[in-house]
């Protein structure tokens, strides 16, 4: 490859075409527009850019400025959203309201394309970020030359390109460029895949970043397949219920993509976190369970795995209560509750604390719930969270993790109450 010139990715817009240029003002997206404007200039017909001023570092202004004066400079269009968020904004959120915005310009220019500036690199750090943060099964693995995002193609002609290519691009031609010192920090789970993963990656003679791309076609491949499988096992399933004995006949992974696309079906978005719970209580040997999602209950009936949404079933709700009427699993408030009783204790209540209550401990007699959560040093957030398990006589017989006067014996394995896993990359 000559220094001085790079070749892009199959051009993936026709001449006649008005194509917009999503421009930050960093290396990348200033490289690709001075291909834009000069190797490149006779590939479309019209060129528009787009720029999200995040009014985050003291530069945003300088940049915002430059690329209109650049824009001006060139006949072309830009395009400027200034899109200031709180604290309380993720990287996803921000991504979201960005390609809404691009979205938006590219309707009102007649938009063909919009190319953004990911190259290889970008790549790299996109499968092993979805690999090492659980997210590898609701998406693509990596990133895609091209594809729609809403109801835009989006293409990426720098994707075959690694970041040193584009930095002797960048002196070569002396491109000017803002350099965003966020990059450096580690505070991003991306940042640190680059700085510490990556670049290690490419230190060693042994280890090759390209076989990441390799991975990425295989799995997709794989995925297509257990996809495939997924939507040939639902055929037979019309309604809302499936038969717990036919998905057990599944390989683990299939009943991944089987409860995932059913629920989906069914509007609902689960965590694999929440699929993984699912199945665990599939392939238990409780007769009966139900796991709460989207307002709506997942149901273990015996040989039924089925939907009931014909109520509201919010666990976030601290002043929940139900019924549990037979041995199962159960969630509440982020506790799960598995109940393996004989017949004649059911009823069973499951509700948060009112004024008052009080649990008769062995041995100690009588102690008020506010006084133990005090002496236990629970958080107050977590005090209107925490399940009491009423008997049908009336009488508090457990009280979160804390206490549980019901031991296991005989035949039964009594009552359990553990406090559910979370991982911050779950949804």
């Amino acid at each position: 490859m000559l220094e001085g010139g790079l070749k892009l990715a199959d051009v993936k817009w026709l001449t006649s075409d008005t194509v917009a240029l999503a421009i930050s003002g960093g290396i990348d997206s200033m490289v690709l527009y001075h291909q834009l404007t000069h190797e490149y200039r006779h590939t479309y017909k019209k060129l528009v850019l787009f720029h999200v001023n995040h009014g985050v570092r003291r530069e945003s202004a300088e940049e915002e400025r430059y690329i209109k004066e650049l824009g001006a400079l060139n006949n072309h269009i830009v395009e400027v959203d200034h899109l200031f968020m709180g604290g309380d904004f993720s990287q996803g959120q921000a991504r979201e309201m960005r390609y809404r915005f691009f979205a938006d310009r590219s309707k009102a220019h007649g938009v063909d394309v919009l190319l953004t500036a990911h190259h290889k690199d970008d790549h790299f750090e996109t499968v092993l970020h979805q690999l090492l943060t659980n997210r590898h099964l609701n998406q693509t693995l990596g990133i895609k030359s091209d594809n729609v995002i809403g109801g835009m193609t989006v293409a990426r002609p720098l994707l075959s390109l690694l970041k040193d290519d584009i930095r002797r691009y960048q002196q070569h031609h002396n491109v000017q460029y803002f350099e965003d010192a966020t990059n450096e920090e580690d505070d991003y789970t991306r940042n640190y895949i680059r700085h510490h993963i990556v670049k290690n990656i490419k230190r060693n003679e042994n280890l090759h970043e390209e076989s990441l791309s390799r991975v990425a076609a295989d799995f997709d491949g794989l995925k297509g397949l257990a996809d495939s499988r997924a939507a040939e096992f639902l055929e037979d399933v019309p309604g809302s219920v499936i038969s717990r004995h036919t998905l057990l006949h599944e390989p683990h992974i299939i009943k991944v993509f089987i409860l995932q696309k059913w629920m989906h079906r069914h509007n609902i978005s689960p965590g694999r976190k929440f699929i993984e719970e699912a199945i665990n209580l599939i392939q238990s040997d409780l007769p009966q369970g139900d796991l709460p999602i989207d307002n709506k209950l997942i149901k273990l009936r015996y040989g039924d795995v089925y939907i009931d949404n014909t109520g509201s079933y919010d666990v976030k709700s601290v002043d929940k209560s139900f019924l549990i009427n037979s041995s199962g699993r159960y969630l509440f408030n982020g506790y799960r509750v598995d109940v393996d009783l004989p017949d004649d204790m059911f009823p069973l209540t499951v509700r948060t604390r009112s004024d008052g209550d009080a649990i008769r401990l062995p041995n100690l007699g009588t102690k008020k719930i506010s006084r133990i959560f005090i002496d236990q040093k629970i958080p107050h957030e977590e005090r209107g969270k925490t399940p009491l398990i009423i008997n049908n006589s009336n009488e508090i017989i457990a009280l979160g993790t804390i206490y549980n006067i019901i031991k296991p014996r005989e035949n039964y394995k009594g009552l359990i109450i553990s406090k559910e896993k979370t991982h911050e990359f779950e949804k």
